[in-house]
């Protein structure tokens, strides 16, 4: 049993230099307090040794490969600590990070705490789109007031036993998308609250190509149509599109928060929301097609 009561959680499947990079940016963290579980999410190449280098802080438990949120839920079935934190392996958490967000938590079982995000890649035009879609989300949804409907799940703390209790993430999401949308639509039905905590800073080096960004937009879209059926099977019918006017301000953001790029910006986003539906589509036909042949 830990000494510590908190514990960080980072699932990660065959990305070793990333892992690496973020074990050493949280190990170099000179307030320290906290324990590392790193899940390996079935890597072709086991994370253990990449881990084993770091000392006894870090915990490394392997898996088949299930996806991220069962990764995530399997590194909170590993701990006692009384306060869980996430983020992930391409993440580089800033000094005083886990302090900030615990701090921000305040020990109320009650508060998911969410923490701010930045990109560290500006050269890359898709990582700094990608990222700037987000930073609109949290802008729009005025994530200081509190009325922000979930948090991305690489920079989040909440209180273990009632991660627990609400069943954690679901594990029916099989990529990295929307399944953080869901635990925050679920924590707040539970009576919970969210908040943003600003000075709880990770870095995000998520390298991303024109391909690559498509990708992982069409992704979002696919997670997004898993999450509307998620959502009408538990019988949430809240309305599944935003206003035109969110739309039309999410492609004027980059232009109105300086920055460089701010058409290049401006394009990708709107890039972002085709591929999206694209990806939701695609993943409404192949549920149609699924519940057709279990007729059949």
């Amino acid at each position: 049993m830990s000494e510590n009561s908190v514990a960080v959680i980072i699932p990660s499947y065959n990305r070793p230099d990333r892992l690496e990079a973020c074990l050493k940016a949280l190990i170099d963290d000179p307030a320290g307090g906290f324990d590392v579980i790193v899940v390996d999410d079935g890597s072709p190449e086991p994370l253990g040794p990449v881990c084993a280098a770091f000392g006894p802080r870090v915990r490394c438990v392997r898996q088949e490969n299930r996806g991220p949120a069962a990764a995530r839920n399997r590194g909170v079935a590993e701990s006692d600590a009384r306060l869980v934190v996430f983020t992930d392996d391409d993440c580089r958490p800033a000094p005083g990070w886990v302090a900030a967000i615990c701090a921000a938590q305040g020990g109320d079982a009650d508060r998911l705490v969410g923490g701010r995000v930045v990109n560290l890649l500006e050269r890359n035009v898709y990582a700094t789109a990608s990222q700037t879609l987000c930073d609109f989300l949290y802008d729009y949804f005025d994530a200081e007031s509190g009325d922000m409907p979930f948090f991305t799940s690489n920079n989040i703390a909440c209180d273990r036993q009632r991660f627990e209790a609400m069943g954690g993430f679901d594990e029916s999401f099989p990529l990295a998308a929307a399944e953080d949308r869901d635990f925050g639509l679920r924590w707040r039905a539970t009576g919970g609250t969210l908040v943003f905590a600003p000075d709880a800073v990770v870095g995000h080096a998520h390298a991303l190509s024109f391909r690559s960004f498509l990708r992982q937009h069409s992704n979002y879209g696919r997670g997004a149509r898993h999450l509307h059926e998620v959502m009408d099977d538990r019988g949430d019918y809240r309305p599944r599109l935003e206003r035109l006017r969110f739309y039309g301000d999410l492609v004027r953001y980059p232009i109105g928060n300086g920055g460089r790029r701010k058409i290049s910006q401006s394009a990708l986003l709107l890039l972002s929301q085709a591929a999206m539906v694209s990806g939701y589509v695609r993943q409404h036909r192949a549920q149609r097609a699924g519940r057709n042949r279990s007729k059949s």
